[in-house]
């Protein structure tokens, strides 16, 4: 009673649920926070992530769209078991805290939250990877090892990462943001009516990794995309203007950079 459950489930015939999958990735947390990496920090083992879902006790002592967080090498750094071919993928798949990167999806685990009131950030006890679902054209289709196909994928400009990933400051920056090698196998979940071909725009679902700045996806569903236009100046302005955030900072007694306003990126 009162532990995070991450499960998946079949529908049975008569409409009800059965579990397929059970995990608890942090028996002790009193509060969990799921949704993208905003923004690491070089300096510090400070994040912040946006939380699309938060539960807990305490989760009104932070605003649920900005976790502050720490981490020490006593935080256990995990990936969901949701794909379980991730030990067979043709690159070394990790997930830790020098290689995690803004736009990955993930839940921050922690225990009793501190009021943030200008210098404090909450202990992540466990971060998890989670999968997530990326828009983009194919650019190229290879064969690779161990019964995957590699494709290059363009990402669609309202993705995160080619926003999120390039920010000035951080402990880990991407050589091309806007670039992702999805690879694919026999368990994927084709429900693509669209064949995958170059030119074609897709949905994939996954697990994305930051392999020494190249993002990889472990894909487990494809669908059909949603067709995008090439982005402007303008675009982009719109884009940050609804999704990005940018935060300025100032030193704290403690040494901390503590955020004292929250502002759309500029270009």
């Amino acid at each position: 009673m009162g532990q995070f459950v991450d499960l998946d489930a079949a529908v049975q015939p008569d409409g009800s649920l059965v579990a397929t999958r059970v995990a608890v990735y942090d028996t002790a947390a009193l509060n969990v926070m799921t949704g993208p990496l905003v923004l690491t920090d070089a300096t510090y083992s400070t994040f912040y992530t946006f939380g699309r879902q938060q539960q807990g006790q305490q989760y009104t002592l932070q605003p649920s769209t900005l976790g502050i967080y720490s981490f020490t090498n006593n935080t256990s750094f995990q990936i969901s078991g949701q794909l379980n071919n991730v030990a067979n993928l043709p690159f070394p798949a990790s997930f830790t805290g020098a290689n995690m990167v803004p736009g990955q999806n993930m839940s921050v685990f922690s225990g009793a939250l501190t009021a943030y009131n200008g210098g404090e950030t909450n202990a992540a006890t466990t971060i998890t990877l989670l999968p997530q679902v990326i828009d983009g054209t194919i650019l190229g289709i290879s064969p690779s090892t161990n019964g995957f196909t590699d494709y290059t994928i363009q990402l669609a400009n309202y993705d995160l990462f080619p926003d999120l990933a390039v920010q000035q400051g951080q402990a880990t920056l991407l050589t091309n943001p806007s670039i992702v090698e999805v690879y694919v196998d026999g368990n994927t979940q084709m429900l693509n009516t669209q064949a995958l071909a170059e030119g074609n725009t897709q949905r994939f679902y996954g697990l994305v990794f930051n392999d020494n700045g190249t993002l990889r996806m472990d894909c487990t569903q494809v669908d059909d995309g949603v067709a995008f236009a090439p982005t402007t100046n303008a675009s982009q302005r719109k884009v940050a203007a609804v999704g990005n955030v940018e935060t300025t900072r100032q030193e704290s007694a403690t040494g901390l950079k503590s955020p004292i306003s929250v502002v759309t990126r500029s270009h």
